[in-house]
C-alpha cells in the first residue's frame, strides 16, 4: 500500500509546478485543428508565448485552469501506476522467468498497470483538458462552461450518464499504457548506465529522467493530440461529432495537416512531462527509500 501513496503524493506535488506547461501543451495540441498548414491564423507561437498571451489576456492564475483535476487524476493514476509497478516487480523478481527476461518483463509491468491506472482515472484528464480550454481566445475553446471540477462532474452525468465520464477512456489507457512501457524500463535501464559513468546522484537523476522523457514525449505526442482533440469535441447522444475514434482521427488529422499535425504541442509535452517525471521520480524515490 505504502508505493501506492508514494505514488500518489509524487504525482500530486509534481503537478503543482508542471501545470501551466500542460495547459500551454493542450492548448498548442487544439490550436489549427483540421487545418492545412499556412490557412489559419496561430494565436500561440510556442509554450512561452502561449502562457504570456494566456496571462495577458485571462489572468495571472489562468495558467492553473484544471489544477483540481489534474491534481486529482495524479493522485490516483501516478498512485496506481507508480505503486503497482513496484509491487509487481517486488513480487516477481525472484522468479526465474523474470530474471531471464528483466527489460521486456519491465516493459510488460509497465505497460499493463499504465493501461488500468488511466482507465479508472480518465474521466479527471477528460475534464482538466476541458477546463484549460476553456477560453474566448483559441477556436474551439469554450465548448463546455463547467465551474471547476465538481460542477463537471454533475454536468457530465447529468447529460450523459456515467459512460459520459469515460469518453475516449481506451485512448486515454492505450497512450498511458505506450508511455508507461516506455518511460519507467527506459528510466531503469539509463539509471543504471548513468550510475556506471556519474558519481552524483542528481546527474544520474536528471540524465535519465531526461532520456526517458525524451522517449516518453517522442512516441506518445500523436497518441496525446488525439485524446486532447477526442476529449474536447462535441458530443451528441453519446456520439463524437468530429471524431469517432482514434483511429479516423489519425487518418483525418494527417490528411488535413500532414504528419506534423500528430506533433503539436510537442514542446509543451516535453516541459510537462520532463519536470513532472523527474520531480514525480524524485519524490517517489525518495520516499520508497524510507520503508
Amino acid at each position: 500500500m505504502q508505493p501506492i501513496i508514494n505514488g500518489s503524493i509524487a504525482g500530486s506535488l509534481a503537478v503543482l509546478i508542471t501545470n501551466p506547461f500542460d495547459l500551454a501543451k493542450t492548448r498548442l495540441q487544439l490550436q489549427g485543428e483540421l487545418k492545412a498548414h499556412g490557412t489559419y491564423e496561430k494565436h500561440y507561437r510556442g509554450v512561452i508565448d502561449s502562457l504570456r498571451k494566456t496571462i495577458r489576456e485571462e489572468g495571472k492564475y489562468s495558467v492553473y485552469k484544471g489544477l483540481q483535476s489534474a491534481i486529482v487524476f495524479q493522485i490516483i493514476m501516478n498512485g496506481l501506476r507508480f505503486g503497482m509497478y513496484d509491487i509487481t516487480k517486488t513480487n516477481v523478481q525472484y522468479t526465474q522467468f523474470y530474471k531471464s527476461y528483466i527489460f521486456p518483463s519491465n516493459i510488460a509491468i509497465s505497460a499493463i498497470v499504465g493501461y488500468f491506472s488511466a482507465l479508472i482515472s480518465s474521466p479527471f484528464n477528460m475534464i482538466k483538458t476541458r477546463l484549460m480550454l476553456q477560453s474566448d481566445f483559441i477556436p474551439g475553446g469554450k465548448r463546455y462552461h463547467y465551474n471547476g471540477l465538481i460542477d463537471a462532474i454533475r454536468t457530465i452525468h447529468g447529460l450523459e450518464g456515467f459512460a459520459g465520464l469515460y469518453k475516449g477512456s481506451t485512448i486515454m489507457a492505450c497512450r498511458t499504457s505506450l508511455g508507461s512501457g516506455v518511460q519507467l524500463p527506459a528510466y531503469d535501464l539509463s539509471k543504471k548506465f548513468y550510475d556506471n559513468h556519474f558519481n552524483n546522484y542528481w546527474v544520474q537523476t536528471v540524465l535519465a529522467s531526461a532520456t526517458s522523457t525524451f522517449f516518453l514525449c517522442t512516441i506518445t505526442c500523436p497518441l496525446e493530440g488525439i485524446m486532447t482533440r477526442y476529449f474536447n469535441q462535441p458530443f451528441i447522444d453519446g456520439k463524437g461529432q468530429t471524431y469517432s475514434g482514434a483511429i479516423e482521427a489519425f487518418f483525418r488529422i494527417i490528411q488535413t495537416e500532414g504528419v506534423l499535425g500528430l506533433y503539436k504541442g510537442l514542446g509543451g509535452l516535453f516541459w510537462r512531462s520532463g519536470p513532472q517525471s523527474f520531480l514525480s521520480l524524485i519524490i517517489v524515490n525518495k520516499l520508497n527509500s524510507k520503508r
